[in-house]
This record gives C-alpha cells, structure tokens and sequence, in this order.
C-alpha cells in the first residue's frame, strides 16, 4: 500500500529511540526525554478537577476559550510592555502544535526556514512537512552570527528565523545584542520570526529577553510558548502563539483542522496557572537550579568531560571529545554498561556532534548517584 514521503522521512528522532531502548534494560535511569518528575501543582490539578466537576469537558473556540486568552496577554504584557488582543492568541495543543501550525501558516512547498543548531529535532521534520527546506546555521561559540544567517538567506525563497532562547540543547540564552543582529536582519530581508520561549521561566544565570522587545518586532515575530515546562504540566497539552492578527487566525483555523481545539478543562487549569505563576514558576525554577548546580559539580571531576554551568533550562550539554567516542557511540555504551540513558548530541542535527544531552528530570540524588557512574565511564572505558 501507498504510503506518503512526508511519513517516510519523518523518522523517529534519536532521542526517541534512545528511550525506546532504555526500555529493554532493567533499572534504567532515563535522563532523556525534557519531561520533568516535578508534580504538577496541587492548585492546578484542584483547578482541573473543578473544570471537569462543572461540566467544562465540551469543544471550545478553535482558538482557546476567552479566559485563557486574556490570561495569556496578561502574562505577555508583564515580560515584554506588549498588548496582544485576543484576535492576537491561538490556544494550541502544546509548544509542538504551536510550532507545527504556525510554520504551516508562512511556508509554502519550496520555501527556507533558518534554524540555529544544534536544535530541538522536531523543528527539521515540522518545516520538512510543510514541503519546505531547513537550512541551518551553527550557533556553537559562533561570534558573528548575523553574517552566517546572512549566508543562508536565498532571495525569494527564505522566509523565516526560528530562535529557542533558552536552548533546548544547549541551555544558552541569546544576548540581547544578539537579538538585536537577528531582527536587525528579519526586518532587512523581511522574514518572519518563530520565536520560541518555552524555557524562559528556567533561568539561573543572568536574564532571558525576548526579541519581542526590540521595537518594530511585533509586526513579524510569532512568539511561541506553553505551560508544559514552566508549570510542570506537560500531559495538559496547552501552548499557544502570539502573532499579527492575520497569523494567529491561520493558526486557529489550521488547528480547526487537526486538533478542533484544546481539552477544555486543561484550559481552565492553564488560567489558575497563569494567575498564581509568580510563586509556581519560582519554585520549579529554583528546584531545577539545585538539580543542575548539583549533576555539574559532580561531572566537573572528569578529566574527559568539559561541562558548563548551567545558565538555564534543566538540560546539560556536556562535551565528550575527550573520550575519543562519537556521541552515538558514548550514549549506547553507557546505556549497556552503565544503564544510563543520556541523548547523543548528533540528535540535534551536525553541530551536536561530540556532545551529549542529560535531562535533570529526576531528583538531586538520583543525578549525583548517575553523574559518579557517567564519569566513571568516561575516564575509565576501554
């Protein structure tokens, strides 16, 4: 039987079949996949049970339900000085859908995205179903980034930037002047911006900017985010877009089309959320900073490992040339020696390669127990 090219290349990504893997040993410590052990918050499950006791279990506008959406400009308007109307907001089933349908809505068969790698693989295969071509840009201690994005630009066919600050690998956040290079050259060329800010609420050193706030930015950036990662809350399935009028309409009849909507309840529980996110996102901030301090302090004492600390997000990108492996290579060795599941760092396309991904998902001593076996391997493999 027939089957489509967009299914042939759309691969499972190596992250995934690194955690399918895991799933043929016995006691794995899987520090894979960015889905944290961190309950989701009681006054947000209190929420959602009180949606599904009040009957809040129908279909809602394609776009979110009104609460939401004010809930979400409100939350916008605090970081960024920006008002988005509610004609401005789509409500998406999670970041993945706020992605997907929002590169839907700009690129045609034929056309270019620029990513910065190494990146979160999902972004290569969402531009690929589109019918559309990822060219890539290497962010890895690149000091003139402008001039690489301005070699991969082809006139009449590039139409957007995607940017992750914080990194999902990496965990780098883009400087401001950096920011400033990026949308000094969207306006130049007149491409959009697929800004994506799911990690910006997990910061420990320094401080996340949005290239929202750069003026005239507004008017080509499509911001998107979600309540997965900053309230723990990655079942919920809510993300959503900010964007020009004309983009969040296509988002909101795209999702028409594939999703109708998001689960009602897991709205309402997103308004809770949103309202009390001061003290909630502080708190699964500060527990993240206590994981990560913790693993990287302890993969430090390796004289084959080059570890960073960690400025944000809850993954560490660590560097294992040193151990004369490729990054496949150190990931499946350890997962058999050791039990350990980490990511290789060539998931996240040619620029990771020589890295791995840890994910500090699990308490603080599950992670110091698991960085001692890591970087016993490292310096004492054959």
């Amino acid at each position: 039987m027939f089957i489509s090219n967009v299914v042939k290349e759309n691969e499972p990504q190596l992250v995934r079949r690194i955690y399918d893997k895991a799933k043929e040993y016995d006691n794995v410590v899987d520090l894979t996949l960015g889905d944290p052990d961190i309950p989701t918050p009681e006054i947000v499950k209190d929420a959602a049970a009180k949606a599904l006791s009040e009957n809040k279990t129908k279909y809602t506008a394609n776009a979110g339900i009104p609460e939401l959406r004010r809930a979400i400009s409100e939350d916008v308007f605090k970081r960024t000085g920006l008002t988005y109307t509610s004609d401005e907001i789509a409500v998406t089933a999670g970041a993945m859908g706020a992605l997907y349908l929002s590169t839907a809505s700009i690129l045609d068969p034929g056309d270019e995205m620029i990513i910065l790698e190494p990146h979160w693989p999902n972004y290569t295969n969402m531009v690929k179903m589109c019918g559309a071509i990822p060219r890539y840009v290497n962010c890895l201690g690149d000091e003139d980034l402008s001039h690489s994005i301005i070699e991969k630009i082809t006139p009449g066919k590039t139409r957007a930037i995607i940017i992750n600050s914080p990194s999902n690998p990496t965990g780098i956040i883009l400087s401001f002047d950096k920011l400033k290079e990026i949308a000094d050259i969207a306006k130049k060329y007149d491409l959009w911006v697929i800004t994506d800010e799911v990690y910006r609420t997990i910061v420990f050193d320094g401080m996340c900017r949005s290239i929202l706030e750069i003026p005239d930015m507004k008017e080509r950036t499509i911001l998107v985010d979600s309540l997965s990662k900053r309230f723990s809350m990655t079942g919920f399935r809510v993300g959503f877009v900010c964007a020009p009028k004309e983009i969040a309409t296509a988002v909101a009849a795209l999702e028409e089309n594939v999703n109708s909507c998001v689960c009602m309840f897991a709205q309402y529980a997103s308004v809770t959320a949103l309202q009390n996110s001061a003290s909630l996102e502080s708190e699964i901030c500060n527990t993240f900073k206590r994981r990560c301090t913790a693993m990287t302090a302890e993969l430090k004492k390796s004289k084959n490992l080059a570890v960073r600390d960690a400025m944000a997000t809850f993954y560490l990108f660590i560097d294992i040339t040193k151990t004369g492996l490729t990054s496949e290579e150190f990931a499946y060795r350890l997962l058999d020696e050791k039990h350990i599941a980490v990511v290789p760092g060539n998931a996240f396309n040619k620029a990771g390669e020589g890295y791995i991904r840890i994910a500090c998902t699990l308490s603080e001593e599950k992670l110091v127990e698991s960085a001692k076996e890591i970087v016993d391997f490292a310096d004492n493999k054959n």
